[in-house]
């Protein structure tokens, strides 16, 4: 997983990785947040699956979810923006 944390806005951006090296249009097999749902540190958001490598995408730190940049069944690409968390 990558994050990006902009201290201005204190928002956490949660990008798209995958354990596969030369993985591309990862699906996204389940989202089990909502925005404005509070979130614990280390909880899993979403799973993503490529030729059969399940990647489970979490939080790096507790926190409100403010945004979903994809929808079930999308495909997404690494480093792909999936979901922002702004921090406790």
């Amino acid at each position: 997983m990558q994050v990006r944390a902009a201290a201005d806005n204190e928002i956490i951006g949660i990008d798209a990785t995958c354990a596969s090296v030369n993985a591309y249009d990862l699906v996204v097999t389940d989202i089990m947040v909502a925005v404005g749902e509070a979130v614990e540190a280390e909880q899993i958001l979403m799973i993503l699956e490529y030729s059969k490598v399940v990647t489970e995408v979490t939080s790096p730190n507790p926190g409100f979810v403010v945004a979903i940049h994809c929808q079930l069944g999308d495909e997404v690409q690494v480093g792909e923006r999936l979901i922002d968390v702004r921090p406790n």
